[in-house]
């Protein structure tokens, strides 16, 4: 366990700690009666650091059941009370949305929603779908698979989730045997070895055992599932290196001619509305990047996606013409008719390329929204525009009348907000009057757009317009936090205590969401724009996510966008502009798209970043990033060098988390102070991010740090850098608990 040096540290947009000093001492409730610990720091009582007597902290933000402390209980503010499971806090008390609860509990587990668990949330180890404390014949710790300590005859007790023989407090070496008095007697063992390999008694195999792999020249087996085109082979034959001879690595692990299927996305004619039942014409071009012909008798199709296979246009796919023969190279223009659902709404459209009974390959189309239905303007706030009466109630009931599915416009204009808008009762799509996904995107400033302004008299917590309702979709629409005139407000103050729900722009709480075309911008503290919990089918493209939040002020700083946990999910094309916690943030996504944003950053230090993109994980969040490509994010920190980092992967400078899986490559950064720092994270590949004017020194909350255009830290294995035709030198460094471009310097 890492121990903490310094221990007045800031959690990027999240946490607050309220006590400082060179020395820690044991926290406990006669050294913080009034508060709550963690680890040996006290901490005062706020919604993300709740209890009191020297209890553990907990944070009410963590799910939807509460959102503020109370007498070191976690409840529901205008409830009074801590919601039930399955309903939703909010501003107005608790509601009937079911709301997941994985809780302690494993993947695929019931999370009570009629769904699964998707995060692992088990303490002890994962029996199945089921939580087991940890014991001799279940162990393990932290999720993973329980193992029973009784079938090896090296262990017969279980230590900290570790297997161990409990004489010695280690794990017999093989050929041992534990027993009472300790580790006994040697037996040889070559199971799964090959030839010549270490027997675990001082002698080596005589046989060859490696029956689901292949040898290499040191005797290792190499399995099935660690092979690569440079090692491959079965039946405990010789590992061969495919690559030197121009071949791959095939299924079933020999080398075989190198036949790749790739595709790049080029365009789509795409109708932004329809009527229900309604019949149309699409077109939907991709690029052959691979090195193998489409033929429709190979299976080479497009399919539908978000989600994969569905049928909401009357088809899930699109077939070649039977003369077809693109090759690589050439492009493939799909045109074929969609028929729209029946019912009204806003439904996602979204195609890939895919060989049939093989794989689904390439990238993605762009996703966007087609609204079928009636398109509806709440005319009772065109004469609110610019004026300083309050537009929220008129638009809370435009929004409520608004039917399932149907368009809601709001005319151009400055609205003065007082209070909180949600989406929650039904699905439905919120844009400026006259507007459509396919224009051009709202301007920061002097737009033609429908502009949401916080008042200084706005108080509510978690946003000014939440999104709670699956499928809402919000397209040009610009919410401003005002954070200026805010600062000196009691939010303000809530803000520099720690209580940073008091300053968000934008929640996403829902599935199958998009915000598109859109501003958030001057958020007065914690974030533009957040998914909050574990999301799916989100998409977030192209908006301006600028000015959100003060570097140099405690407590006021914010993110631009923060996403917590995501599968399947979109985030291109959006831009980022002097956001003053991190840029755009994400503590997990599963098979997602993070793919061209732009990031960037003035010359003023108010306007500075810790970091610019960050691929990390909360201690809440699953850090999973498996099928994720992370690619095209430009980062540019400006002639000040206004980023602490500016790409970062892992989590050291704030938390000892776990970040893995995905690929990041073909981003760029230039003048971060650090450029591409790796921390703390494993099976993840990078490779071709080119980092200029980068590295030197930071001020950092542990005092002067160097800095480098890239590093790696001691805790990151496995990271794949074969791919990498730069020769990237990653310098060692560590960077524990300590955060760049310190806030007060």
């Amino acid at each position: 366990m890492k121990t903490r040096l310094l221990t007045c540290l800031v959690c990027a947009g999240f946490m607050f700690f309220s006590s400082c000093g060179e020395d820690s001492v044991e926290c406990n409730s006669q050294t913080c009666p009034d508060g709550c610990c963690e680890g040996d720091t006290c901490m005062r009582q706020s919604p993300v650091t709740c209890g009191i007597g020297g209890l553990d902290c907990v944070d009410c933000l963590a799910d939807a059941q509460s959102d503020t402390c109370s007498a070191g209980f976690c409840i529901c503010e205008a409830e009074g009370t801590r919601c039930g499971n399955g309903q939703a806090c909010t501003s107005t008390g608790c509601t009937g949305e079911c709301i997941p609860d994985c809780t302690g509990k494993c993947p695929d587990a019931d999370d009570g929603c009629e769904g699964n668990c998707l995060a692992n949330d088990c303490a002890g180890c994962c029996d199945g779908t089921t939580c087991r404390d940890s014991s001799a014949t279940s162990c393990g710790a932290g999720g993973g698979d329980c193992v029973d300590c009784t079938a090896d005859v090296r262990s017969d007790s279980c230590s900290a989730g570790v297997c161990v023989c409990a004489a010695t407090g280690a794990l017999c070496v093989e050929g041992e045997e534990c027993a009472l008095t300790g580790c006994e007697g040697c037996s040889p063992d070559c199971a799964g070895k090959c030839q010549g390999a270490e027997d675990g008694c001082g002698s080596t195999c005589p046989s060859n055992s490696c029956t689901n792999g292949c040898c290499t020249g040191a005797h290792e087996c190499i399995l099935y599932a660690s092979q690569s085109d440079s090692v491959c082979g079965k039946d405990g034959g010789t590992c061969v290196d495919c690559e030197i001879m121009a071949e791959v690595c095939d299924l079933d692990f020999t080398c075989s001619a190198a036949n790749i299927n790739d595709a790049r996305f080029v365009a789509q004619t795409v109708p932004a509305v329809m009527d229900p039942s309604e019949v149309l014409e699409v077109s939907v071009t991709f690029e052959n990047i691979g090195t193998t012909d489409w033929t429709d008798a190979a299976g080479h199709r497009l399919g539908a996606e978000n989600p994969r296979d569905n049928s909401t246009w009357g088809t899930n796919r699109a077939n070649l013409d039977g003369a077809d023969n693109i090759p690589p190279g050439e492009s493939k223009t799909f045109t074929f008719q969609i028929t729209a659902p029946a019912a009204s709404g806003t439904y996602a459209f979204q195609w890939r390329m895919l060989q049939e009974a093989v794989e689904w390959f390439g990238e993605f189309g762009t996703s966007v929204s087609i609204t079928v239905g009636t398109v509806n303007v709440c005319e009772a706030i065109r004469s609110l525009a610019g004026t300083n009466t309050d537009a929220s109630t008129a638009i809370q009931n435009c929004i409520d009348n608004t039917a399932s599915g149907e368009t809601l416009e709001l005319p151009a204009g400055i609205y003065r907000m007082d209070h909180q808008v949600q989406i929650s009762a039904r699905p439905i799509t919120l844009r400026s009057e006259g507007k459509n996904e396919s224009m051009p995107k709202c301007a920061t400033d002097n737009h033609d757009c429908a502009e949401l302004k916080a008042s200084i008299s706005f108080a509510d917590t978690i946003g000014i317009l939440r999104m709670l309702s699956p499928g809402t979709h919000v397209d040009h629409i610009v919410v401003n936090g005002n954070k200026v005139e805010r600062r000196s407000t009691a939010s303000g103050q809530s803000c520099s205590a720690g209580s940073n729900q008091y300053g968000y722009n934008i929640q996403m709480g829902c599935n199958d969401c998009g915000l598109t075309n859109s501003v958030t911008k001057n958020a007065l503290c914690g974030t533009g724009a957040e998914v909050s919990g574990v999301r799916s089918n989100i998409r977030v493209w192209r908006n301006t996510i600028a000015f959100n939040g003060v570097h140099n002020l405690q407590g006021l700083w914010a993110d631009g966008l923060t996403v917590h946990d995501a599968q399947n999910s979109t985030f291109t094309e959006n831009e980022a502009v002097d956001n003053t916690d991190i840029d755009i943030i994400f503590g997990g996504c599963t098979d997602c798209a993070i793919l061209n944003n732009t990031i960037w950053h003035t010359a003023s230090f108010e306007g500075s970043t810790f970091a610019g993109l960050m691929i990390h994980a909360w201690t809440t969040t699953s850090g999973n990033y498996t099928g994720t490509v992370t690619s095209g994010n430009a980062i540019d920190c400006g002639p000040q060098r206004q980023c602490g980092i500016g790409l970062y992967i892992g989590s050291d400078a704030w938390y000892d988390t776990d970040t893995f899986g995905g690929t990041v490559h073909d981003n760029t950064v230039a003048n971060a102070q650090f450029g591409l720092l790796i921390d703390d994270a494993r099976n993840m590949a990078v490779y071709n991010n080119p980092v200029s004017n980068s590295g030197s020194t930071t001020m950092a909350s542990c005092g002067l740090k160097n800095t480098h255009d890239y590093g790696i830290g001691q805790d990151s294995v496995n990271i794949d850098t074969s791919l990498d035709t730069m020769n990237t030198i990653y310098q060692s460094v560590d960077f524990d608990f300590c955060i760049p471009n310190w806030w007060n310097q």
